[in-house]
């Protein structure tokens, strides 16, 4: 209001009038003369009397909820120390008669220019229930996640400076989409309402209940002295939980799963804590729900570390991150390179080095594998023709093919699609599946193997010896090679696997399978294995996996030397 106004009401008139807009606007007003410690303050928001009140600090400890109290101090002192440009303060107080409100404070110091004292002028809204704060959850009554960041980080700062520890507590309600189903979104609030009420109950003073988006709610432990202090904490959750909730006379079951993460042990970032919190969470879900899982950083590494190559494997193929090295096979009577085979490799910026043991399971899960599968196809073929023009002998080029490639419709026209491209006989490409996939094969993709070898393609069992072949299988196709698994020749000293070897040889001449000994390292396995009829090896003893060009040299002299 102007001083012209002020001069034509008359003192008492206007001070009637200051008062009642500052009644009924819910608005406060205070001004701390900083040199002089002295306070004036004009507000009806708190129901409070304040008179013996010298600055800021004092207004705030008293007003303030006592959960948000060292936030609202930590805002103060923040401005004052510089870290920002105004002062501006959201936070709850408990008002004389008990209730609690929402108030949004803000104020700049200015020289006043009578007294060129520094006075903070502070504005102190009642914003309950409006939208002119962001911190409060309307249907559950309790803070909001942004809010909650905002105490994360001060609790967080508080503990790093008084040696302390705390914990977040995630809590999920796996049942919500099923309730929602059931019974209807507005009875799905109800839930949810009745929910938060009622773990808010559970807590003590020293935890703080907020609301997160969906059916997501998180508990901060400002402090504690022994992780089972949280520990029943989350066990009390569950307990009351057991018994069901009553919703419009509709009994109500809740189901949750909790993630445990601790500060500043874990973290000191708000944002990673949570993230720790949400993978906690997601491992008590794999546990098989009503768990709590306690993050642990150990296994929480393999876990980002499947993810980041979840999201890194789907553009290394257009990166050209992929490439192949090939193995040889070596006729165990003239040490010759009969076939080699092609094997994925993978080298990415952010993981460097990741093993096909590592990527390909993940690549079949993820369902990349038959992307994957096409280029390793396409690329061998390729190699395999360019050789051939060279005048390299070889009889034939290997390539591990997945259950999932070999059920698709497409492989067959694919592999013939391939081989016309690059001008090679199909009888140049051997596709071998381990033997697990032989045995895992369903009547149609039975047909597709037999399809592939009337085609003239041909077919090697891969890993032989590590599970229980269907030998009505083995009789049925026309197989060109077995591979003896590396567990089964890594023993070949053994009396029993000596044995089991020379009857797999035995099967194999009847059958006419070619046999191949993988992972022989070693002059002895190699002896052994000559002495027990095995035709072929492929391991390190001769040759490790090796890049295209290096293989050439290989194949140039069309032997291996030992």
């Amino acid at each position: 209001m102007s001083t012209n106004i002020k001069e034509n009401l008359g003192a008492k008139e206007f001070d009637l009038i200051y008062r009642h807009s500052l009644k009924v606007g819910d608005i406060g007003i205070c001004k701390w003369n900083m040199d002089k410690e002295e306070m004036y303050i004009d507000e009806y928001i708190s129901g409070y009397e304040l008179n013996n009140i010298k600055n800021m600090k004092e207004f705030l400890t008293a007003i303030a909820y006592h959960k948000d109290r060292d936030l609202a101090i930590r805002d103060l002192e923040d401005y004052l120390n510089g870290t920002n440009l105004y002062y501006l303060s959201t936070f709850r107080i408990k008002t004389k008669a008990g209730d609690i409100k929402w108030v949004l404070v803000k104020g700049k110091i200015l020289k006043d220019e009578d007294i060129r004292d520094k006075v903070l002028h502070v504005l102190i809204f009642n914003v309950t229930g409006s939208k002119l704060h962001e911190g409060h959850d309307i249907m559950t009554n309790l803070i909001n996640d942004r809010f909650f960041l905002r105490k994360l980080k001060n609790a967080i700062q508080v503990a790093k400076a008084q040696n302390k520890q705390g914990a977040l507590i995630y809590i999920d309600i796996d049942n919500f989409k099923t309730i929602n189903n059931n019974y209807g979104f507005q009875f799905g609030n109800l839930v949810i309402k009745e929910f938060a009420m009622s773990l808010d109950s559970l807590l003590s003073h020293s935890c703080e209940l907020a609301k997160f988006p969906g059916d997501k709610f998180m508990i901060l432990v400002n402090d504690f002295d022994y992780i089972k202090e949280v520990e029943e904490i989350c066990n009390n959750i569950y307990e009351y939980f057991k018994r069901p909730i009553e919703i419009l006379d509709n009994q109500i079951y809740i189901n949750l799963s909790l993630g445990v993460t601790i500060f500043p042990n874990d973290s000191t970032d708000e944002n990673e804590l949570l993230k720790f919190c949400d993978f906690a969470v997601t491992q008590s879900k794999h546990s098989g729900k009503n768990v709590c899982t306690i993050f642990n950083k150990e296994v929480a590494k393999s876990y980002y570390r499947r993810t980041l190559i979840e999201s890194e494997i789907l553009n290394a193929i257009e990166n050209q991150e992929f490439y192949l090295h090939y193995q040889p096979k070596i006729d165990i009577s003239s040490n010759r390179i009969t076939s080699l085979e092609a094997l994925i490799r993978w080298n990415n910026n952010k993981l460097g080095f990741i093993s096909p043991g590592e990527f390909i399971p993940i690549a079949e899960g993820k369902g990349y594998i038959v992307q994957i599968g096409n280029w390793v196809l396409e690329e061998a073929i390729k190699t395999a023709s360019q050789w051939k023009d060279k005048g390299y002998y070889f009889e034939s080029i290997a390539v591990n093919i997945s259950p999932t490639q070999l059920k698709r419709k497409e492989f067959k026209p694919t592999l013939i699609k391939l081989c016309k491209k690059y001008n090679i006989p199909h009888s140049l490409l051997e596709i071998e599946i381990t033997e697990s996939t032989l045995m895992g094969t369903s009547e149609e993709n039975i047909g597709i193997l037999k399809e592939l070898i009337d085609s003239g393609f041909k077919i090697a069992i891969d890993d032989f010896g590590t599970g229980y072949s269907n030998l009505i299988s083995l009789i049925e196709f026309p197989i060109s090679t077995l591979k003896i698994d590396k567990s089964i020749v890594d023993n070949i000293e053994c009396e029993k696997n000596k044995l089991v070897f020379k009857s797999i040889v035995t099967l194999g001449r009847n059958l006419k399978f070619e046999i191949i000994a993988e992972g022989v390292e070693t002059k002895k396995q190699l002896d052994i294995l000559a002495k027990l009829g095995c035709d072929g090896i492929q391991g390190y003893y001769f040759c490790k996996p090796l890049p295209k060009e290096e293989i050439e040299g290989w194949l140039e002299k069309g032997k291996c030397d030992k």
